[in-house]
């Protein structure tokens, strides 16, 4: 993650932005894509993980090579196996994370209408677990907590004022609580979407 933060302030100081088309462009956007969450831990215990599925809307407004932006997401993923030091279990649960972001971007341009960009933002999320646990010994509980996320990815020109959007994300939460221990949630994510201007 040190490198992508490296990565950002690199482009910030040493990239070149095309003049912009228009000044100060505001657009909304939607993106959707699979999620792979990392174990989450329990204590002793931890809990593995299904893929999922993440979805992202946002507003936002670009002013030469920046964009800035509110975002709203969503993901869900299942609870695939129960680790137990020395045994281990099927499990079942779900956990949805809604969180609330803001974001900031900077596209890097290449003398096309193809441009990559590398994004980090922050904000909260509600971590919600649902009859988590194994048959019999379900339990559901949620916390709220601080949670930030750093991507990269490119916009490609489809149309006058829309733009198809692929991009990588991590996503990750400060520590909250679980079943009475100190847990965090993170989670890699590949999406693609598309942006339109207003």
């Amino acid at each position: 993650m040190k490198k992508i933060y490296l990565l950002l302030a690199a482009a910030l100081v040493t990239g070149f932005c095309a003049p912009p088309a228009s000044v100060g462009q505001t657009y909304i956007s939607g993106n959707v894509g699979n999620s792979w969450m990392n174990d989450i831990k329990d204590g002793f215990s931890k809990y593995g993980m299904n893929n999922g599925v993440t979805a992202l809307g946002a507003i936002g407004i670009k002013e030469h090579c920046y964009r800035f932006e509110g975002e709203l997401g969503y993901q869900t993923n299942s609870v695939d196996t129960l680790y137990i030091p020395y045994f281990q279990s099927n499990s079942t649960g779900d956990i949805e994370t809604w969180s609330v972001l803001a974001n900031a971007y900077y596209d890097i341009s290449t003398g096309s209408g193809i441009k990559p960009y590398l994004t980090a933002g922050a904000g909260a999320a509600r971590v919600q677990f649902e009859n988590l646990g194994l048959p019999g010994l379900r339990w559901s509980e949620h916390d709220n907590v601080f949670a930030y996320q750093v991507g990269a990815g490119v916009e490609i020109p489809i149309s006058k004022g829309v733009k198809l959007d692929a991009r990588y994300r991590y996503f990750s939460t400060a520590e909250f609580t679980l079943h009475n221990n100190q847990s965090r949630l993170s989670s890699n994510s590949a999406l693609v979407g598309l942006r339109f201007g207003l």
